[in-house]
């Protein structure tokens, strides 16, 4: 059987136990353990070679990201965990105080969104913005959906930042670092600010169209106190907050401006940001941060088990790789005046698309994307870089991530409904971002 043919059932496969896991209540880790194998003896390879193109790709990961992934989140649980976040956000807020009309808290909502996305976790920060700024949209009677849409916005334009998951796992797919990624996604992140200034604008005229004003109600006041207050923490350490703060620019200076291989770096900060906070109880604060990685790095060597197989081809080239064959499938059906565009389409139908399939398809598509993109002179990083932070959008759209229901649930909004108003906002919120990248140039084809 064709490889290409092979590919889609596998891919099929796969994504049906995405869209039903809690159903067939078989978790995804071992799908992608087990499916590609058993594709893989149908491509015609024995348990030598199958065995060889994973061991090959899992020494590709783990050096391109694997151990960067491993400490980098060890050290941003920790930091996360003294309060250094938490003391920043809220300063912002002493700053502002009552001087805030409509357009103010939806800047200061795309603000803290930045700065809670430092760490690199979209719930985690859906779990520092949205406690802070959903009692000013509700004291301003602003529609709790924009606060979801703004953040989620401000998160995508951050996106690039090289210790994210989401990084991490694209470059994986393009067979690099996630530096160099991050570094081709930066332009993206930038494209994004035309979009959020147009958001304010469309939600502040729909805010003034229903209530007439965008400053606040008449009867009601904002207490300048209300929502300052930091929630004490079992390992929170207000007070080495400066000391973590430098301890945090000494590693951003270092990875972006002396390019210290990343896993030293985060290695070191790791050790020092526990040896200083928590000198009694270093080995509690090691365990609760190294047991998040866990999951993480089980789906990642999940992922090298897929990426192996469907990349998998003998080195004399007498077989194609399921990918290299599924790029020629596409070539024969895909009108030839799109085919170098084709990624191009995706990126722009990436909202509508992931509203009713999960994001992980397009994870698993970005080797199609490369190998046709490759056709026609086009590198891996310039193929998967307009994805890295447009992606994010369309994610917090869908009641397909589990992120989604975190967010809905701190807005105190049902999932549908937010996500029926969200998506076209979202959708053309992609679209204003490729046009922006389009117009200065940072969109290649």
């Amino acid at each position: 059987m064709s490889p290409a043919i092979l590919a889609l059932i596998m891919l099929a496969i796969i994504v049906l136990f995405i869209l039903f896991e809690k159903q067939l209540k078989v978790p995804m880790n071992f799908v992608l353990f087990t499916v590609p194998v058993i594709f893989s003896f149908l491509m015609g390879y024995d348990l030598t070679q199958t065995s060889t193109f994973i061991l090959t790709q899992l020494s590709t990961v783990m050096n391109q990201t694997g151990y960067m992934l491993l400490f980098g989140l060890i050290y941003f649980v920790m930091l996360t965990e003294t309060g250094m976040f938490d003391v920043m956000v809220n300063a912002v807020m002493k700053r502002i105080g009552n001087r805030l009309n409509v357009i103010g808290v939806m800047i200061l909502t795309s603000v803290l969104g930045a700065i809670a996305y430092l760490t690199a976790n979209m719930s985690t920060t859906y779990l520092i913005v949205f406690p802070i700024v959903i009692p000013l949209y509700k004291k301003f009677k602003i529609d709790r959906d924009f606060a979801f849409i703004i953040c989620q916005t401000a998160v995508a334009a951050m996106c690039w930042l090289p210790w994210g998951i989401g990084v991490i796992m694209s470059a994986t797919m393009a067979g690099t670092n996630a530096e160099t990624l991050a570094q081709a996604s930066i332009p993206w992140g930038v494209c994004f600010i035309p979009a959020i200034i147009l958001q304010y604008v469309y939600f502040a005229w729909r805010h003034k169209k229903e209530h007439g004003s965008l400053g606040l109600p008449k009867d009601t006041q904002v207490q300048e106190s209300e929502n300052q207050a930091t929630q004490e923490k079992e390992f929170a350490r207000h007070d080495l907050f400066w000391i973590n703060f430098l301890i945090f620019i000494l590693v951003v200076v270092a990875l972006a401006v002396f390019k210290v291989p990343s896993y030293l770096v985060f290695i070191a900060a790791s050790m020092v940001t526990a040896l200083i906070n928590y000198p009694k109880n270093f080995g509690q604060i090691w365990n609760k941060a190294g047991m998040t990685f866990f999951n993480v790095l089980i789906m990642l060597l999940a992922i090298c088990f897929y990426l192996a197989i469907f990349n998998a081809a003998p080195e004399d080239g007498s077989k194609l790789s399921m990918v290299a064959s599924l790029a020629q499938l596409l070539e024969s059906i895909f009108p030839a005046f799109l085919l170098n565009y084709m990624h191009i389409v995706f990126l722009l139908l990436a909202v509508p698309i992931i509203y009713f399939v999960p994001y992980q398809l397009y994870n698993a598509l970005y080797p199609l994307f490369i190998s046709v993109g490759a056709a026609f002179g086009l590198s891996p990083i310039a193929i998967i870089a307009p994805f890295v932070c447009n992606l994010a959008l369309a994610t917090s759209v869908t009641p397909m991530n589990s992120a989604t229901f975190v967010g809905c649930s701190l807005i105190e909004r049902e999932v549908g409904p937010y996500t029926r108003q969200a998506a076209p906002i979202m959708f053309v919120t992609n679209l204003i971002v490729v046009l922006t990248a389009l117009l200065t140039g940072v969109l290649q084809f």
